[in-house]
């Protein structure tokens, strides 16, 4: 291609008035049409380089972002949301890590704690379970770099700290920042509107449960990376770099998208925003640009990249879920296909409502939180059907500005850039490529939201005119304003598992994982009978979905037993034992041993030595399954209620006891009853002066006891 002045010679000498008509004749077509094409290209590098210069100027038919335009007002508005955002997040920078829900994870995963051993690391999932192993459930999600940043955590200042909550805090900024640098440095927004852009994301109070529920922080780092991968990779789109510092960019840049991808899965999918983003600016460039065969590889390599990466991270883990679970995500269970396209139908839809109005926030939407939908003539479906057309119309008007040539090369493409990541971000927790485990999670709106705001922001930035710039920015510094307050309201909710608990638990009244959790805390309070009623409501939705979670039905027959309605505790825990649940929140032994106790108190012996047998084969160490076991074979025996051998298997259960828990003085006073009441005085007068002497400074009476002492506890 030849210099500009050589086109506009050129084309001065065709389009000359006063040129004869002979002196055209040789022109060919095909010609002065590739010249026109080279010369639109040279126009827009020319634009793209003079963008800054141009800033300053009034743009006609569509307003520019740019000092003239709001700038001290807008920074104004920014700093005063940023402010209140700030106010809103600072109790949290003196909260203590807790062993809420899954945060318990961490807290229980060798990887954060124990010595470094990469083995395990790489075979394991992000709670710490074997990924590789026939038989154990894993949630197939693995994040490696997510669970070093835990460890680093652990190595500075242990679990009894405000440092996870303080490092959650400082990523959530770091990526609030690198957001509204991505939009000025490699999408061209202005200052003052980068800016707001950065404090809307810092405010969004969407975002609580990200980074106070410290499992969150997959979200934090996987976003800051992919901001990272795209600044370092815009200087390729708009092509200030070429050659080997291009090569060294896109290499960068991939390796930054597989680190964002190794702390969240999501972040393998932004190849495809580069990759889109090649393809949108060599469309707009037109075929004769120059730089097209570079255009060519570079997108070439990303494809190669992108697809290799996600191949690998499938290959390595695969991508479904087994035996999921109901009570996480309803909808991938239920047989009906048409109930499930329209129940994940509601939920874009609310997630779509939590991104724009987020006044009802909690930390778990599992089971009947969200009722499924049955039949297209439900009304709730108006809702995806708003956020479906909300989203068309955004697309729509990003579309359409890409055609203006009015408009600075490079922020015309923010908006679109925008949906690619509400797309790209959204897709694989959509349910619609495969099931995911869980129905609704806030803290999976953390990077759709940074593609929400960055689409309304530039969007209103380049409003066709001043005054609709302010009306805009009014507004949007408003919404910001009203997101910190609600930021400000929800913040505290998460000081601890309590607070998040009760709070969530007194709104949240149809999920029965939260009114699980909520009847848990009344249970620890004692206030037994408001915990019954809680775990009840639990109970009730679990009926309703044929779902039969043990642990509701496992504490309410608790509380029944301590109040001494033994048939009723029964039955609870007949439930109990019969349902499901997990070995990482409840032991197998727990839930046999406390229904085998009810089973004797309900007067039907045979029956709980069976289940206390079942109980000790689960666990033979454990010391309170034995102390009860004795107890019952004894006193069975000697009450003639079980066969008179029963005896001689208590006091061998109990000397196991002892054995394994020498200083437990109970199951010593409990081997003295039993023989005391056989008539054995000699041998309990022996077993008492062996106590005695085990534990000389214990202050016991020496009047054998009359009677067994049962264990028993809330878990």
């Amino acid at each position: 291609m030849g210099t500009a002045r050589e086109l506009c010679d050129s084309i001065d000498r065709i389009c000359r008035a006063s040129a004869p008509l002979e002196a055209c004749r040789g022109v060919d077509p095909a010609v002065l049409q590739k010249r026109a094409q080279e010369l639109l290209a040279l126009a827009d590098r020319l634009e793209a380089s003079g963008r800054n210069a141009r800033r300053t100027t009034a743009v006609p038919r569509a307003h520019a972002a740019s000092p003239s335009h709001l700038w001290w007002p807008l920074l104004a508005g920014s700093c005063l949301v940023a402010a209140a955002a700030c106010y809103a997040w600072w109790p949290a920078l003196s909260f203590v890590m807790s062993t809420f829900m899954d945060d318990a994870m961490i807290i229980k995963n060798a990887n954060v704690y124990e010595p470094i051993d990469w083995h395990r690391i790489f075979r394991t999932d992000y709670w710490g379970l074997e990924m590789f192993v026939e038989g154990v459930w894993t949630h197939k999600s693995f994040r490696p770099l997510t669970i070093l940043t835990f460890r680093c955590n652990y190595w500075l200042h242990t679990f009894q700290s405000s440092g996870f909550h303080i490092a959650n805090i400082a990523f959530h900024t770091l990526s609030s920042i690198l957001l509204g640098m991505f939009g000025s440095l490699s999408l061209g927004l202005s200052v003052d509107w980068s800016f707001l852009l950065s404090v809307l994301f810092f405010a969004h109070p969407v975002h609580t449960e990200s980074v106070l529920y410290i499992v969150g922080r997959a979200d934090l780092l996987c976003l800051g990376l992919i901001l990272l991968a795209g600044l370092i990779y815009s200087p390729c789109i708009a092509e200030r770099a070429s050659g080997l510092l291009a090569a060294l960019l896109l290499l960068l840049a991939s390796a930054l998208l597989v680190a964002a991808g190794l702390c969240k899965e999501t972040g393998f999918c932004f190849f495809g925003l580069l990759a889109g983003w090649e393809i949108l600016r060599a469309l707009r460039m037109g075929p004769g640009h120059q730089h097209r065969m570079q255009q060519y590889w570079r997108l070439i390599v990303i494809l190669m990249l992108g697809t290799a990466a996600c191949y690998l991270r499938v290959w390595y883990t695969g991508t479904s879920i087994a035996n999921m679970d109901p009570q996480s995500n309803p909808v991938a269970v239920h047989e009906s296909k048409i109930v499930r396209v329209l129940s994940y139908a509601l939920v874009h839809g609310i997630y779509g409502k939590l991104l724009i109005w987020p006044a009802f926030l909690a930390y778990d939407y599992s089971l009947d939180a969200i009722p499924l939908v049955h039949s297209m003539q439900d009304c709730r479906l108006l809702l995806p059907l708003t956020v479906y057309l909300a989203l068309s119309l955004l697309l729509f008007l990003s579309l359409r500005l890409l055609k203006s040539r009015s408009v600075v090369a490079d922020v015309c493409e923010a908006p679109i850039i925008g949906v690619a990541i509400i797309v790209l971000s959204f897709m694989p927790m959509a349910n619609i490529l495969f099931p995911v485990g869980t129905m609704i999670g806030e803290r999976l709106l953390y990077i759709p939201s940074a593609g929400l705001l960055l689409t309304l922001v530039s969007l209103a930035s380049l409003s066709v005119s001043k005054s609709q710039a302010r009306i805009r920015a009014v507004l949007l510094v408003v919404a910001g304003l009203a997101a910190s307050w609600r930021c400000m309201l929800r913040v505290p909710e998460w000081a601890d598992a309590d607070t998040i608990t009760v709070a969530d638990g007194k709104r949240q009244l149809r999920s029965s994982r939260v009114q699980f959790n909520y009847a848990n805390i009344l249970l620890q309070a004692k206030q037994y009978d408001e915990a019954l009623a809680t775990y009840h409501r639990a109970i009730a939705v679990d009926e309703e979905h044929s779902v039969q979670d043990s642990l509701p039905y496992y504490h309410a027959g608790q509380i029944l037993f301590f109040q001494g309605k033994n048939a009723d505790a029964v039955s609870y825990l007949e439930k109990a034992v019969t349902g499901f649940y997990s070995p990482l929140t409840i032991k197998e032994e727990e839930i046999f041993h406390d229904y085998a106790l009810a089973l004797w108190f309900a007067e039907r012996p045979q029956d709980s030595i069976v289940n206390f047998q079942k109980c000790m084969a689960f666990n033979p160490a454990f010391t309170k399954g034995l102390n009860n076991m004795a107890c019952a074979m004894g006193l069975g025996a000697l009450t003639g209620k079980l066969p008179a051998e029963y005896y001689d298997h208590a006091i061998q259960s109990l000397d196991q006891a002892i054995r394994i828990e020498p200083s437990m003085v109970l199951y010593w006073r409990n081997a003295i009853a039993l023989m005391s009441i056989r008539g054995d005085g000699n041998r309990a007068a022996t077993v008492l002066q062996q106590l005695v002497a085990m534990d000389p400074a214990g202050g016991h009476d020496l009047q054998p006891p009359q009677d067994c002492s049962w264990e028993f506890y809330f878990r």
